[in-house]
């Protein structure tokens, strides 16, 4: 007899010796003694809310103005989100930049929020 090998998503020797789902995957994979020898329940979990992207395992992504990233885990929830909202830029003012940024007096511009470092784009610059 060969021992099943580990069905889609999940990773490990064989069936008998373990297999576990992906990182960003939920579930588990058991023996079986029907074909194909095994019961998997894994399952692609969703990116974690306010973030965008297919699943934690292909990528989630921060929203626009936010640092940091979403690693996928074989842990619950099976994720770890750490994206925090970017501080507002150089000559500007406000909470941060998704709730909006305001030029301070005596500049104009805009600042925009980016999803690439430094999560921003801004044009305020000194009025003539």
């Amino acid at each position: 007899c060969n021992a099943a090998a580990c069905p889609a998503f999940s990773t490990g020797p064989s069936v008998p010796s373990t297999c576990t789902c992906y990182p960003g995957y939920s579930g588990v994979v058991t023996p079986s003694v029907l074909a194909p020898y095994f019961n998997s329940t894994c399952a692609a979990v969703s990116c974690p809310a306010g973030t965008y992207g297919a699943n934690p395992y292909s990528g989630c992504a921060c929203p626009p103005g936010h640092s940091g990233n979403v690693t996928a885990t074989t842990v619950p929830p099976y994720f770890v989100a750490t994206c925090a909202p970017v501080a507002c830029p150089a000559n500007s003012t406000g909470v941060n930049v998704p709730a909006g940024c305001t030029c301070l007096a005596g500049f104009s511009g805009t600042v925009t929020a980016s999803i690439t470092a430094p999560y921003f784009l801004s044009t305020c610059a000194p009025v003539p």
